[in-house]
């Protein structure tokens, strides 16, 4: 606000003989003032003002124990004296965005301008890299990879794009609108153009924070991957208006004033300055953390917008309906292309609801989503029977609602009902790694000792059986020492004990290894040569079956 005023005031010593620049500078002296006013609670009633100290250290990383969400997008409206009309970033980024109408009490405002912190403008603007692909974002150094970190795709102009010119949403300002021409009115309802990307947290190896489950149907064929990924980054980019021809907007960088592109008609007149030249291509982006799943189908489904469209709203219904969620308290959206196509569920409410996670662990909690969004698409989850045949396509009783209206068309609960009777009677199994089934079959695989038939064997019949895969082979354990041949998180040591075991010297050296183990609190699996294997994997349900992971 101080350097506002300080702007503003050198503008009005230099506009003395210019009454309409005297006039705007005079409306941003003003404007400055009230909101110093209100920040500082002078003159005003509490509740106008959301600032107090400590959710101002929270947001600077001064408090890291006290869990307060992220402060939302302020537009500062000239009603009466002025005042702050606040919203959430992902929705502020488009209704708090350049030139759109803010309707409040019963007037109109334009959103006019950003409000620069001090400082060189600059130094606000981020580098950043999206792969078009799947959808993943890269920023900082990493925008300057080659190769996707998450889908290790070969970017290159035709499936990502890059910009210098990235702006994170500040708090906004307004002027009071007096009326709008039928071609801003077009302009505003056919909205922005809007990207969501995402990024994985990192994990304490230096890899992906992220779990992978495999849905297999009734008949053991893979139906589907989920990647789940906690307190990732969720990014959304606001690109331009919908029926703009230019990508990005432009922006006074020495006013923080929109500037209107040549083939717009605006009824606002941007201030006159001539400090610094006008930034043309700058695409505002908010970010939060949240909970995300990723559903994808497995490389050799081919679907087309009508399918993915109503399965991504079939599957947020039928979430909603199995954990009582509210509408707001979870978003999805379709992203990616090819053979990285995906729906990308993340949880909106504050903090974390557990919901997506509890998904990826427990084998049966897809299915039951599946059975509710059948009842939701008005069929029976046990013979498949339209139970509402007046529905042609979709209704507001099933799939459709106001916030998916652009994808009225594409919507047809008819084109997902197939495929939703198989994920009914769907189980879910987790690979905790980036890779799917049988990806990970073939990395453990090629881990295994060579001179060991017992751990081939063993890893044979698991995978043949759908059972539960190791998460690591030949893991290692410093502090004994030992090398344990499979791991299974959090504390379970999977032996394979060959006819080498029967030896007095290493059984006296397999029995103080494993004690030291116990003790520290890991569990001991002893899988025997001599014994038949299928009933050694029955007598550990527990941990090689699905009822293990559902506890998980």
């Amino acid at each position: 606000m101080q350097n506002e005023l300080q702007l503003s005031a050198q503008e009005i010593a230099l506009a003395a003989k210019d009454r309409e620049r005297l006039e705007q500078a005079q409306r941003r002296q003003n404007e400055a003032i009230r909101q110093r006013e209100i920040l500082l609670r002078v003159g005003t009633q509490p509740e106008e003002s959301d600032f107090y100290p400590y959710r101002y250290l929270a947001s600077e990383g001064f408090l890291p124990g006290y869990n307060f969400p992220r402060l939302p997008i302020r537009a500062f409206v000239p009603y009466q004296e002025g005042e702050f009309v606040t919203r959430p970033r992902f929705l502020a980024l488009t209704e708090f965005g350049p030139g759109n109408i803010i309707y409040h009490e019963g007037a109109k405002y334009r959103v006019v301008r950003v409000i620069l912190p001090p400082g060189r403008a600059e130094t606000l603007l981020h580098r950043a890299k999206w792969c078009e692909v799947c959808g993943y974002f890269h920023e900082g150094r990493s925008a300057d990879v080659d190769l996707c970190e998450n889908c290790q795709t070969q970017l290159d102009g035709s499936n990502s794009q890059i910009t210098n010119l990235l702006l994170e949403m500040t708090n906004v300002a307004s002027w009071r609108a007096e009326r709008i021409f039928c071609d801003e009115e077009e302009r505003i309802r056919q909205g922005y153009e809007v990207t969501t990307h995402f990024r994985f947290a990192p994990s304490e190896d230096g890899g992906k924070r992220c779990i992978v489950a495999t849905v297999f149907g009734e008949d053991r064929t893979e139906l589907a991957k989920m990647t789940y990924g906690s307190a990732a980054t969720l990014v959304r980019i606001n690109h331009r208006w919908r029926v703009s021809r230019q990508i990005g907007f432009n922006l006074d960088i020495s006013t923080g004033f929109w500037t209107r592109a040549p083939e717009e008609v605006e009824e606002v007149t941007v201030p006159f300055t001539n400090i610094q030249p006008t930034l043309t291509g700058v695409r505002l982006f908010v970010r939060d953390t949240h909970d995300i799943l990723l559903f994808s189908l497995p490389l050799t489904e081919q679907r087309g917008r009508e399918f993915w469209a109503s399965l991504q709203y079939a599957l947020q219904r039928g979430i909603q309906v199995v954990f009582e969620l509210e509408e707001t308290e979870l978003a999805s959206e379709h992203i990616g292309k090819g053979q990285h196509e995906s729906i990308l569920l993340w949880e909106s409410a504050k903090g974390s609801l557990g919901v997506l996670k509890r998904l990826t662990s427990h084998p049966d909690a897809l299915s039951e989503v599946a059975k509710a969004a059948l009842q939701v698409c008005h069929f029976d989850p046990n013979s498949g029977n339209d139970l509402k045949p007046d529905c042609v396509r979709a209704c507001y009783d099933c799939l459709l609602s106001y916030s998916n209206q652009l994808d009225h068309l594409l919507i047809n609960r008819h084109s997902v009902r197939d495929y939703l009777m198989m994920l009914s009677k769907s189980k879910s199994r987790v690979v905790h790694a980036p890779r799917d089934y049988d990806a990970h079959y073939n990395f453990l695989r090629g881990k295994t000792h060579t001179r060991s038939e017992l751990e081939r064997r063993f890893l044979d019949l698991l995978y043949q059986n759908r059972c539960r895969l190791p998460d690591e082979a030949q893991q290692y354990f410093p502090d004994i020492p030992c090398e344990v041949d499979f791991f299974y998180k959090p504390n379970i040591c999977v032996f394979c004990d060959g006819p080498v075991h029967d030896q007095p010297e290493q059984q006296k050296k397999d029995r103080e290894i494993r004690r030291k183990l116990r003790e520290k609190g890991y569990r001991i699996i002893s899988i025997r040569y001599d014994r038949d294997l299928q009933e050694q994997i029955q007598a550990y349900a527990d941990v090689f079956k699905e009822t293990r992971q559902g506890k998980e």
